[in-house]
């Protein structure tokens, strides 16, 4: 889908912020491999210009190249109250944004001092133990590279406009995705299960991901001992995703592949995986499938309903596990 009102993902670090990220250039550091609270801190971009350095789906840090040698650091006030923060959002020079919530500071790239007081705040990052335990799931995820390679989390496609995206998921939604919430929802009246959730005019896949094939991935990450429902109705999630992305994919085809290019470039990803030239795959990914025989029965049925509501050459979504590390495939 091109044209006016088309879809757009424009993640791709500009060439210029890859520069200042090579090989002992200033802002190299930023990927040095460390963890938060036992878990790996993952990079990734947004917008050509944005770094963001998160754990799990809680980003701790986002870095935005301000033109010319400046960059922009910000986090949220929770991290900015630690000890090890001041070096970083310093006293004299710190600002704050949207009432407060985010603390910000702009660097010189050449300053000296940016890279130690980058290392003293990551070094003291800890995140909560929820977010913790989300987080888990997803760094071991985003650490396979079988069936797939990750290479981007929180996908959100762009619109030109809030009327074009609602008009571009009205289009992808009917009738097929209607059919299905139909479906599901009068599953869920005659056997009492939680409500299914209003419908949504902006979508976010966890994770995207590349396998041998060249199909781009769309992956949901559920922890399996988490809320029942958002467990057993995950594939009818996945299923308004699948028409959407299904629909974008030849208008976001390129730039998909410019950042899975830019990561390899950076040694993020492996190098030598696929390129994005095949269809949409979609799956559920738990950790441990911790899930009672009730919540396994009632995944299956949401699955079989969207599965029988998916866009024409789409496989069937599935749905994997963990076994002590590895993918396992459930169904």
């Amino acid at each position: 889908m091109t044209g006016m009102g088309a879809p757009s993902y424009n993640r791709a670090p500009s060439r210029a912020l890859l520069r200042l990220l090579a090989a002992n250039a200033p802002l190299a550091r930023l990927l040095r491999p460390r963890t938060a609270s036992g878990i790996e801190i993952e990079i990734q971009f947004r917008g050509g210009s944005e770094i963001h350095l998160c754990c799990g789906l809680t980003c701790i840090l986002k870095c935005r190249r301000k033109g010319g040698n400046s960059i922009r650091v910000e986090t949220g006030r929770k991290h900015a109250c630690r000890p090890g923060a001041n070096g970083l959002f310093r006293p004299g020079s710190r600002c704050v944004s949207n009432g407060g919530a985010y603390v910000g500071d702009v660097w010189s790239v050449g300053d000296p001092a940016f890279a130690r007081a980058v290392e003293t705040f990551l070094d003291e990052v800890t995140v909560g133990e929820r977010q913790a335990k989300e987080g888990l799931i997803q760094a071991r995820w985003s650490r396979v590279t079988a069936p797939w390679t990750v290479f981007d989390k929180e996908a959100q496609l762009a619109y030109p406009s809030k009327p074009a995206r609602e008009r571009r998921l009205s289009e992808a939604f009917r009738p097929s995705v209607e059919a299905a919430r139909s479906q599901v929802h009068a599953l869920g009246l005659r056997r009492n299960w939680a409500r299914l959730s209003a419908a949504k005019t902006r979508l976010k896949v966890d994770a995207l991901a590349v396998d041998p094939e060249g199909n781009l991935v769309l992956l949901e990450v559920k922890d399996a001992s988490g809320s029942a429902s958002e467990v057993y109705y995950a594939p009818f999630q996945l299923l308004q995703n699948v028409w959407e992305w299904q629909r974008a994919l030849p208008a976001v085809r390129r730039s998909l592949q410019e950042l899975l290019d830019a990561r390899m470039e950076l040694v993020l990803t492996p190098s030598g995986v696929a390129q994005v030239t095949g269809g949409i795959r979609a799956a559920v990914g738990f950790g441990a499938d911790h899930r009672s025989e009730e919540v396994k029965f009632r995944h299956s049925e949401v699955l079989n309903a969207a599965n029988a509501h998916l866009p024409p050459g789409v496989p069937p979504i599935e749905t994997w596990a963990l076994a002590n590390g590895q993918p396992t495939r459930l169904e």
